[in-house]
């Protein structure tokens, strides 16, 4: 993977001088906090996004990260791009790394860079319009969970990035999570790794892991028992992924919701949720097999009265139709309730693919075919 230049800045010191506390050098042997399931299912969807727009993984690609609050946490699932800047040590320095800075954003109690192959830390962007994270409570020695895969490693916030991506963190954390930390050729790709940032929650001082690590897994398990009620649940997403018995996470939580029976989703695709999703699809006229496919997600996201829309209009209708033709047509559409061209097209391209009247216009007609999940 090719590795992203960090923009480092010395921050002045905290105050006093504390020796650095020993720390767990196994956090998967001695974790006590939620499981890596748990916690991705919990920051499976988006109550709130903060960013304004999205962040690309690396420089020059596609910007699909959006920064997002759920509960008291912010979190976003991206890539991980090693930060080996810091301290010199044997892992990082200008031989190690082509792009190692001697120095972080914050700095450690004594006055010295952190150092990314002993400290887990990660990388935040820097302020900029897409998004200041400094306006949600956060700034160096902020807490953090970090899953990958079924692990989870607490670590803090340590150094700022270029400000268009996301997702990084130190040699040493990758290390935790079991990603490869070599800083020219390690992390991972893909949105495959979830940050979940706790505001207001800090190390004290920066690199103590073992106050990192206690305070984490409370505040992590804070944030998996949260109540989450269908008003803050996010249903709307760029894709609408296939579900069925066992599946977790933020699309089952909307799937839950729009089943209706529950104002408290579980995000757990259990035993009552197929019953749910096949007394529905019969009620539709589709096969109750109990899976929640394209045409369910189609039929349960456009359910519903049945306005007369077109380009132009506005409003939780036509918020409604990109949804439902997001699932339906397999691609995203945007979803900001605002009827454009993107919407017109996408409205033409679903009728023509079934049969219908293509106008652009959805009404009776159209809104009929999509709740039938056609």
């Amino acid at each position: 993977m090719v590795r992203r230049v960090v923009v480092g800045f010395v921050a002045l010191a905290v105050a006093g001088l504390a020796l650095l506390a020993p720390a767990r050098e196994s956090q998967a042997d001695e974790f006590a906090g939620p499981t890596a399931a748990q916690l991705k299912a919990r920051a499976g969807g988006c109550e709130t996004q903060l960013s304004n727009g999205k962040y690309a993984h690396d420089s020059g690609g596609t910007r699909s990260v959006a920064v997002c609050r759920s509960g008291d946490a912010v979190h976003w699932t991206a890539d991980f791009d090693i930060d080996c800047d810091g301290q010199r040590t044997t892992q990082c320095n200008e031989n190690t790394d082509p792009s190692f800075q001697p120095n972080t954003s914050w700095n450690q109690s004594d006055g010295r860079p952190l150092n990314s192959a002993g400290l887990p830390f990660i990388v935040v962007p820097l302020s900029s319009s897409i998004w200041n994270y400094a306006s949600a409570g956060i700034g160096g020695a902020t807490v953090a969970a970090v899953v990958y895969g079924d692990k989870v490693a607490y670590a803090v916030v340590g150094d700022q990035g270029p400000t268009g991506i996301i997702g990084e963190g130190s040699y040493k954390l990758a290390q935790q999570l079991g990603i490869n930390p070599n800083p020219s050729s390690g992390g991972v790709s893909g949105a495959v790794v979830t940050y979940i940032l706790f505001p207001g929650v800090s190390a004290v001082p920066i690199e103590n892991q073992t106050d990192a690590i206690s305070k984490g897994e409370a505040a992590a398990s804070a944030f998996v028992n949260s109540t989450q009620t269908c008003a803050s649940t996010n249903l709307d997403f760029t894709a609408y992924p296939a579900l069925q018995a066992g599946s977790t996470g933020g699309a089952v939580r909307a799937a839950q919701c729009l089943l209706g029976g529950t104002n408290e989703p579980s995000g757990t695709f259990d035993a009552a949720t197929t019953d749910a999703v096949k007394a529905f699809q019969a009620r539709v006229g589709l096969p109750a097999d109990g899976l929640i496919g394209a045409k369910t997600w189609t039929a349960l996201l456009s359910a519903g009265d049945q306005p007369t829309i077109r380009n132009g209009s506005t409003g939780t209708a036509v918020r409604r139709l990109q949804r439902s033709l997001t699932a339906a047509l397999g691609r995203t559409v945007i979803i900001d309730s605002q009827f454009g061209p993107v919407t017109e097209t996408a409205a033409k391209d679903y009728q023509r693919t079934r049969a219908l009247v293509v106008d652009g216009v959805v009404g009776p007609v159209t809104w009929s075919a999509l709740q039938a999940g056609k």
